[in-house]
């Protein structure tokens, strides 16, 4: 679905250099030796005096620590508070309270003590409360420099970075001015506010990164407290002011919505448009995309998709879970997103409400509600435990199932792995129309108004035999119920296999057909069409369980205005 005002600056200080405007004195804030302290966007290199380059960084853990080289006698304490205004939603949900705005804690963010030369001369990561303390020596000039990182090393390692885009992707920082640390024993607190005057964001954003940052904070410590112990490969989370909805350019701000990318995550910041940092479900939902990369596994093709769409299963299991993992790491269950004028207004929903459209496995709205409710159950479970919804997911034997990703498989895994849970996960998929009964969803009866979506995986064998299946478009193109049609493909013995598919059936139009061979969810042939209505080609596999995806390639091309039923006799053999 966030910077400085770059824009501003540029109006109010046109002869400026971009990086050094982009450096602002901000209102003291507190404690002994806490004067003027600045907020920017750390580059790699810079000339300015005020933003220094980002060096090699002394790891620690989500507990506040310090360190320093001086000994006892020669040391002093630094400490202090880190916080930052965060803007709450309306009560109703819809947009931003600015006249709620809340003084919250930094937390597990990394905090330096930078001396006149521009090195790093200790460091701490802040505890829960904000605060940090940091040894170091006395009779120096050193100012306090807080990072927009999360950073551990302390197993299992993360490193988390709110960065601008549009600035090179350079790291969000701020500091303090330089002071003298003499003999005694120093406060210096700093506060990140919001920049917000009563009317509209007049000064820099400060707080936006930090807010960022505490929804990573939260993530990340409910998924260890649910029993993570696996490493978490580095992420930034890159947010600017000039971040909107316009698509094309990233460096330019131009990245069309908040999403997840498989490398990093992209937030809007535009304000009076779209802004997402004080959204954390928002936030959430992208990250549980990465956490699924990391930590679990997903098939989705991604593409467009909204609640009550009927959608590809392996679509509507990620987009559910995500949008449930976002309400289960910060216990709200009403999904909130502000936009427009002055934030005030956007959209809400009840993650966990049961009555929705187009109820079925094909739902993101029923995967959502089923976990979400699920979560905060007690039946036979700790209500608000996320530990059974993490380690089905995290299984060895999720990740490696042959079937797709989907709410069957989570509920084949769930019955295998924690069956006193089962009968209460099976009571909420049948209260949203889902009845199948394992992982290749054997039983299912809801077609959703699509009687090609059944069975939602055929069977398929290597005698040259023909299924006929058909691709459809009646819901939408790419990523929608029926666009692609599934066959379980068991191949007995090693070798070379012949697959074929001929038009036979649907609407009087030419096809072009595609096929793309799967191994536990893993693309390991795709067949391109180069011939109207028909497509073939020989394969190299070994003994095993196979899923092929087939489909029109028309039904998956979103410019495509065409809406055509399209069917295929699909063969098999042994070459």
């Amino acid at each position: 679905m966030l910077d400085v005002l770059a824009m501003y600056l540029k109006r109010v200080y046109p002869a400026c250099i971009k990086l050094v405007c982009i450096t602002l004195l901000l209102s003291a804030c507190g404690g002994g030796g806490g004067s003027n302290q600045s907020f920017s966007n750390s580059p790699v290199s810079t000339s300015s005096s005020d933003l220094k380059p980002e060096s090699s960084v002394a790891s620690f853990s989500l507990s506040s620590s310090s360190a320093s080289s001086a000994s006892s006698a020669d040391s002093i304490v630094v400490s202090g508070i880190i916080s930052y205004d965060y803007v709450p939603h309306n009560m109703n949900n819809v947009g931003l309270n600015y006249s709620a705005i809340e003084q919250r804690p930094v937390r597990g963010a990394r905090v330096e003590l930078i001396d006149d030369l521009g090195l790093i001369r200790a460091s701490a990561t802040t505890a829960a409360d904000g605060s940090y303390s940091i040894s170091t020596q006395k009779n120096l000039l050193v100012k306090v420099r807080v990072n927009a990182q999360l950073l551990s090393a302390a197993g299992p390692n993360w490193n988390f970075k709110v960065t601008d885009n549009t600035e090179n992707n350079a790291l969000y920082v701020m500091e303090g001015a330089l002071v003298s640390t003499i003999t005694q024993n120093a406060k210096r607190n700093l506060h990140a506010g919001s920049g917000w005057d009563g009317v509209a964001y007049s000064a820099t954003r400060a707080a936006a990164p930090f807010a960022i940052l505490d929804s990573i904070y939260i993530g990340v410590t409910r998924i260890v407290s649910a029993g993570n112990k696996q490493d978490l490969s580095p992420l930034d989370l890159r947010w600017s002011t000039k971040n909107s909805v316009a698509e094309g350019d990233t460096a330019k701000g131009e990245i069309g919505t908040s999403y997840y990318d498989g490398s990093a995550i992209y937030i809007l910041g535009d304000a009076n448009n779209d802004t997402d940092e004080y959204d954390p479900h928002v936030l959430l939902h992208e990250w549980g995309h990465y956490v699924e990369d990391e930590l679990f596994r997903s098939d989705s093709v991604g593409g467009d998709h909204s609640d009550g769409q009927l959608l590809d299963l392996r679509v509507a299991m990620s987009e559910g879970f995500a949008n449930a993992f976002s309400g289960m790491m910060i216990d709200n269950v009403n999904y909130a997103d502000a936009s427009g004028l002055a934030q005030s207004s956007g959209f809400t929903f009840s993650i966990g409400r049961k009555n929705r459209v187009n109820k079925g496995y094909f739902s993101e709205g029923s995967v959502g509600s089923i976990f979400y409710n699920f979560y905060t159950s007690s039946l036979n479970k700790t209500a608000n435990d996320f530990s059974p919804i993490f380690n089905v997911l995290h299984s060895d034997a999720y990740s490696s199932s042959e079937a797709f990703t989907s709410i069957f498989l989570y509920y084949s895994q769930l019955k295998n792995q924690l069956p006193e849970h089962a009968l209460l996960f099976s009571s909420l998929m049948q209260e949203q129309n889902i009845f199948g009964t394992d992982e290749y969803a054997s039983d299912e009866s809801n077609n959703g108004g699509l009687s090609a979506s059944l069975p939602v995986y055929k069977t398929l064998n290597t005698n040259g035999a023909a299924v006929n299946v058909c691709s459809a478009a009646n819901f939408g193109k790419y990523n929608k119920l029926g666009n692609s049609q599934f066959l379980k493909l068991n191949i007995a013995q090693t070798g070379s296999y012949n697959i074929r598919l001929n038009k036979s059936g649907g609407a009087d139009v030419f096809s072009k057909p595609e096929f793309i061979l799967y191994q536990k969810g893993r693309a390991i042939a795709h067949t391109e069409n180069t011939a109207n209505d028909s497509v073939m080609s020989n394969v190299n596999v070994s003994r095993g369980n196979y899923v092929l995806e087939v489909y029109d390639l028309n039904n998956h091309d979103s410019d495509n205005t065409s809406e055509n039923t399209i069917c295929f006799n699909v063969r098999v053999a042994a070459n």
